[in-house]
């Protein structure tokens, strides 16, 4: 039977499911065709194409309440480091401090710094405290510091070998030593101390590395027959992310951080994909660029994975990503840092209007925000291969949307959190 094609734009118009709340404690059943979207799969990523966005936060918030509460997701797992962002997932469990403290400590470049994060770290810990079973987890996914320094990962192994394995300190204390000569808060500090380093101490490091994850191999049967298998597990990964952490300074040097980069989404994929062995399903957030299922290109043509195409070739059709996006209103871009301010800022951008392609230009802006599953969509519509490109912050990249993601959630208007500032 022939099937009747028509534009996106007029699909979108008829079929794709218009909201009208971004409340976070409104009922969830105007989100029911998001069931359709999500199917059985044991990975949902939730992105968006700005940090510090008000209603991006909201859209994710509302989202996640719904595969909780209506599919059954079990973790949130967050673009934040996995060293710091255990704090996380003691205090949604019912741990001691303040949500404004525990989001700060937890989340990288102040993306924890705003009320719209409070409320869904708010809301796990609420749900946990009301809820039977096994509790909801919120843990990060990224390298420790956000692609600074290893040192906050060392510090932890350096936690579980004093006890476990003190044979293997005297690797531990050469990585740390080297560790702390280029250590900085600051990511891009840190990047440029690094390239001060000689190559005999680069060298220092990776070997040093080399030998404690071979010998935490090693041992690892030893500590399970122990009863210490989730400490070790755990202690191997803060190790793991130092490792690729050094492995993307050392590409830096080389291929620029861009190319380097993708050592982020590397551990990102993997850190998703470690917390299913045990059965538990896994809302990812994290930027558009990083859940895409699509690969990308740099400037010079060098292939880029994100960690969305990592768990697309990993999980095929258990792997959902559901692009967040808008067409009016503002966005958010992150300024240099400066003395008064060493971590950089977010600053409030006019959002530029859409571009021809831009897949942002399909969705009507006489609605709050819409959800349109593409996957549906893509025997009906015609012009899908037209749509190459998606915003990210004040530009567009070039992205084949019907490829690179599930699901568009489109809001018509963004706003910048307050934590984001007027320009300077």
């Amino acid at each position: 039977m022939k099937v009747t094609t028509t534009g996106f734009a007029n699909w979108v118009g008829e079929h794709g499911t218009a909201l009208h709340t971004l409340d976070p404690h409104s009922p969830v059943d105007d989100l029911e065709p998001l069931r359709d979207v999500v199917g059985e799969a044991r990975v949902v990523a939730l992105g968006e194409s700005s940090h510090h966005i008000r209603e991006f936060y909201r859209v994710r918030h509302r989202l996640l309440r719904f595969l909780v509460e209506r599919c059954g997701f079990e973790v949130y797992a967050l673009e934040a480091p996995f060293t710091q962002g255990q704090v996380l997932d003691a205090w949604v469990r019912g741990g001691p401090g303040t949500v404004e403290r525990v989001a700060a400590d937890g989340i990288a470049l102040s993306l924890g710094r705003c009320r719209e994060m409070h409320e869904t770290l708010t809301w796990m810990r609420e749900r946990n405290r009301a809820a039977a079973g096994p509790p909801l987890r919120c843990v990060g996914t990224d390298l420790p510091g956000a692609s600074g320094s290893p040192l906050p990962a060392l510090e932890e192994l350096a936690r579980y070998l004093r006890w476990a394995a003190p044979e293997a300190l005297a690797p531990l204390e050469e990585a740390i030593g080297v560790a702390r000569r280029f250590h900085d808060p600051v990511t891009l500090a840190a990047l440029t101390r690094y390239q001060a380093l000689t190559r005999d101490e680069r060298d220092v490091l990776t070997a040093a590395l080399s030998r404690l994850a071979a010998h935490l191999r090693r041992v690892a049967l030893v500590q399970r027959a122990h009863g210490h298998g989730p400490e070790h597990d755990t202690a191997a990964w803060h190790l793991r992310g130092a490792w690729y952490l050094d492995q993307l300074h050392r590409a830096n040097a080389v291929e620029g951080f861009e190319s380097a980069s993708t050592f982020r989404d590397l551990y990102m994929a993997e850190s998703v994909l470690r917390l299913l062995d045990g059965g538990a399903r896994v809302v990812l957030a994290a930027h558009n660029w990083h859940i895409q299922r699509t690969p990308a290109m740099d400037a010079q043509e060098r292939l880029l994975l994100p960690a969305g195409a990592h768990l697309a070739a990993a999980l095929g059709d258990d792997y959902r990503a559901i692009g967040v996006t808008s067409s009016l209103g503002r966005t958010t871009t992150l300024g240099d840092p400066t003395p008064r301010r060493p971590h950089g800022a977010w600053y409030d951008a006019p959002l530029p209007p859409t571009v021809a392609g831009s897949v942002e230009g399909a969705f009507p802006t006489d609605r709050l925000w819409t959800l349109a599953d593409l996957r549906t969509a893509r025997p009906y519509v015609g012009d899908a291969a037209s749509f190459q490109h998606t915003r990210m912050a004040d530009y567009f990249l070039d992205l084949p949307v019907f490829e690179g993601f599930d699901a568009i959630a489109h809001v018509s208007r963004t706003t910048g959190t307050d934590h984001v500032l007027a320009p300077p």
